[in-house]
């Protein structure tokens, strides 16, 4: 089991073993995130009654999926009825986690999905809204809403003989001219029809090595290694839309606007914070960014070899 892993632009070390974590990045940044599990050692950290909601996200019925609260002195809490309590310090580098009798599927699930990159964009990284995979050119990231197929994509770049990334948040940090895309967790979550229909006998490469969970919606895949960090080569934003033609539109996206919405975190808005997102966001626009048009019916597989042809990579 891993209690040490840099992943996000994090070097994280815990007290407790994190399945969540095991072949993440060994490639260390000096960007410190300790991670505690309070329980019989520990006490959960008191939390001030005056904290302010700045973030919540609720399900069809109304009930809460997550939340999350903020103090200007104790930090945040980021939680879930289903995935348990996690308290970050202000400045990012520390976590206490409270599993709340849940197990590592589902407390450890918020901790990769929203934790660590809120604690990445509090240690100065910028984090976006998208999965990537890392080619012969550098990182090419994947940019959608949500059900824009991002990781199944993703996934099928990596059967065409690219190397897994992140699935569904991208950390950047901008060196001189250029973007460093830092490998996330190497678990990926797929929609339940997509992950049943993967067929692995056309002799293409298989980056999923295992099931962490999965129900009717979706599947929490272990993928191999992550990629070392590497530099922004392209960023595609993928629109399907049912009406679309087949044969998928590329067109260029040069407006540093459109990058900027697509930030994973828009609840952090101090000046220094939108200051560094907007350069990071002019920087990618100066790159290689461009829109995809592409009917919804369209497999991921046959996405991922117009990107691949796009991109002219070697298969």
């Amino acid at each position: 089991m891993a209690r040490r892993a840099t992943v996000f632009g994090l070097d994280v070390s815990a007290d407790v073993d994190l399945p969540f974590l095991v072949g993440g990045s060994s490639a260390r940044t000096g960007r410190p995130l300790q991670i505690s599990l309070a329980g019989s050692r520990a006490p959960a950290p008191r939390w001030p009654r005056s904290a302010e909601v700045i973030c919540e996200q609720r399900i069809a019925g109304g009930a809460v999926n997550f939340r999350i609260e903020a103090d200007p002195e104790a930090g945040f809490l980021i939680w879930g009825p289903q995935y348990g309590r996690h308290f970050l310090t202000v400045d990012g580098r520390r976590a206490t986690c409270l599993a709340d009798g849940l197990d590592d599927s589902r407390w450890q699930r918020l901790l990769i999905a929203q934790v660590l990159p809120f604690a990445a964009a509090l240690q100065g990284l910028e984090v976006f809204h998208a999965s990537a995979v890392a080619t012969s050119h550098g990182a090419v990231a994947i940019v959608g809403r949500s059900g824009a197929g991002k990781t199944s994509l993703a996934i099928e770049l990596c059967r065409c003989g690219a190397s897994f990334l992140a699935d569904d948040v991208l950390a950047l940090e901008r060196a001189g001219e250029s973007l460093i895309v830092y490998p996330g967790t190497p678990v990926a979550g797929l929609a339940s029809e997509y992950a049943n229909g993967l067929d692995r006998e056309d002799g293409r490469a298989d980056p999923i090595v295992g099931t962490i969970a999965s129900d009717s919606r979706e599947r929490l895949v272990r993928v191999g290694r992550t990629s070392p960090p590497a530099r922004l080569a392209a960023m595609f934003f993928v629109e399907r839309r049912r009406g679309a033609p087949r044969e998928p539109l590329f067109r260029s996206l040069a407006d540093a606007r459109e990058l900027f919405g697509a930030t994973f975190n828009g609840v952090l808005t101090d000046g220094e914070r939108l200051r560094r997102l907007l350069d990071v966001c002019a920087l990618a626009a100066r790159g290689r960014v461009e829109r995809v048009l592409v009917d919804a019916d369209v497999s991921a597989s046959a996405l991922a070899a117009a990107l691949v042809q796009r991109l002219g990579l070697a298969r």
